[in-house]
C-alpha cells in the first residue's frame, strides 16, 4: 500500500491495496499514518461489500452506534423511511458532533450510487489554518473556548449558523444540544494544533459572550483562515469512491442542494481510535 499526497491542501490517496481482504499490520500502519498526517484519505475504484468498508474502518477503532441502533447511516435521497437527519439541503462546514462533549474521531463515506450532478463534499484543513495564523492571533485564542450548538428542530431549507444570540432570552432551549470546547485543540497522535470552531455550530466565544462584536470579529478571522480557497479541497464523487477523514483535523461541507438524481453514500463514524 502506498499513500500518495493529493495536489491539495489536505489529504492522501491510497494505492496498491485490495480492500476485499484483511489488511496486513504494515498496511494498517500506513493507513494510520495517512489518517494522522494527511487528515483525509481517498480510495478510488474498488467495489466494496458492506463488510469490506466495515473492516477498513474498524482497523482504526470502534464504530459509533446511531440512535436507531446500527453502526451505519445512509446519506441518500432514494432510500425510503431513511432515519438520517442530513436531508438534501446544503450543509455548512462543520466537525461532526462538535456540539457534543465526546467528539467522533473520524468519518468514512463510500459512494454506492452517485449521479454526475451529485453535489461534492468540500474539506478544510484546520491544522493548516491554525499554522497560517499570525502569531498575535494564536496568542489571543490560546486559552479561549467556543460555544457549539445544534437545534434538533432546525428544519430550514437553507442551513444557517447556529447562534445563541438569535434566540430570545426566555426561549425554550430543550431541543438545543450544546457544549464548550477549546478553540485550539491538539490532534491525537500527530500532536499538531488545530482550530476547533466551525461556521455551522459555533455560536460564540465563551469568554466574550454571545452578543460580543469583538468576539464575533475574532471568530470571523478564524473562519476566514479555515475556509480560504487555498485551504480547502473539493471532492466530486464517482461510484466506488471511499473517503475517510480525521474529524479533529478536517472539517467538511456539502456544497449544494441534492437534486432528484440518485445520491447514496454509506456512512460510518469512528467513535474512538484503537492505537
Amino acid at each position: 500500500m502506498k499513500a500518495i499526497p493529493l495536489d491539495a491542501p489536505v489529504g492522501v490517496e491510497l494505492h496498491d491495496l485490495d480492500m476485499s481482504v484483511p489488511f496486513t499490520e504494515e498496511e494498517i500502519s500506513v493507513l494510520r499514518e495517512a489518517f494522522d498526517t494527511g487528515g483525509f484519505v481517498l480510495v478510488r475504484g474498488q467495489e466494496l461489500a458492506d463488510e469490506d468498508q466495515d473492516r477498513f474502518v474498524t482497523s482504526l477503532g470502534e464504530l459509533h452506534t446511531f440512535r436507531w441502533g446500527t453502526t451505519v447511516e445512509y446519506l441518500s435521497n432514494v432510500i425510503e423511511n431513511n432515519p438520517s437527519l442530513a436531508g438534501s439541503r446544503r450543509l455548512l462546514f462543520h466537525n461532526d458532533g462538535a456540539y457534543r462533549q465526546d467528539i467522533a474521531a473520524g468519518t468514512c463515506l463510500y459512494a454506492q450510487d452517485v449521479s454526475p450532478t451529485s453535489p461534492p463534499t468540500a474539506f478544510a484543513n484546520t491544522v493548516r489554518a491554525y499554522e497560517n495564523l499570525p502569531e498575535d492571533i494564536k496568542d489571543k485564542i490560546e486559552n479561549l473556548h467556543a460555544y457549539n450548538m445544534f437545534d434538533t428542530n432546525d428544519t430550514d431549507a437553507e442551513q444557517k449558523r447556529m447562534r445563541l444570540s438569535n434566540y430570545p432570552e426566555d426561549a425554550d432551549l430543550s431541543t438545543v444540544q450544546a457544549t464548550e470546547h477549546p478553540i485550539v485543540i491538539t490532534v491525537p497522535h500527530s500532536g499538531k494544533k488545530a482550530l476547533f470552531v466551525n461556521e455551522f455550530n459555533t455560536s460564540h466565544i465563551v469568554e466574550y459572550g454571545p452578543r460580543s462584536e469583538e468576539g464575533e470579529e475574532l471568530l470571523q478571522t478564524l473562519f476566514a483562515a479555515i475556509y480560504d480557497d487555498a485551504n480547502t479541497y473539493m471532492h466530486h464523487y464517482t461510484n466506488n469512491d471511499l473517503v475517510l477523514f480525521n474529524n479533529l483535523a478536517v472539517q467538511h461541507a456539502r456544497v449544494g442542494q441534492i437534486d432528484n438524481n440518485p445520491r447514496t453514500l454509506r456512512r460510518l463514524v469512528l467513535k474512538t481510535l484503537n492505537w
